[in-house]
């Protein structure tokens, strides 16, 4: 399975780069995103399901700042872990609901 090189989200095109293992241990991350430039990084030697999570967990950080929540970082961070595991919990465990959402936003 091939991993997602760029996403669509409104008026942007984010570029997902996947980096070395070392880089991320490096800069102490597994992902981070840069929404100035829409470019989010990835730790390259991560399993498909923490990929996934990570890039949701990024994903809530561009929603959060185009969406202009007036919250602090450290409750951004918050909401996007604790709202991207719960998301990948209820998709991980109801697969008919994944089909359902791939065929529902088909255009």
């Amino acid at each position: 399975m091939r991993k997602p090189t760029n996403l669509k989200f409104g008026h942007r095109l984010i570029k997902i780069k996947y980096i070395s293992h070392e880089l991320a241990q490096k800069r102490k991350i597994m992902a981070e995103v840069d929404p100035d430039a829409n470019v989010m990084e990835i730790d390259k030697s991560l399993d498909h399901a923490t990929t996934l999570n990570c890039i949701i967990h990024e994903m809530f950080h561009i929603i959060a700042g185009h969406y202009s929540w007036e919250v602090p970082a450290n409750i951004e961070e918050l909401f996007c872990e604790t709202a991207t595991n719960g998301v990948c919990d209820l998709l991980s465990q109801n697969p008919k609901l994944v089909e359902y959402l791939a065929n529902s936003l088909k255009k």
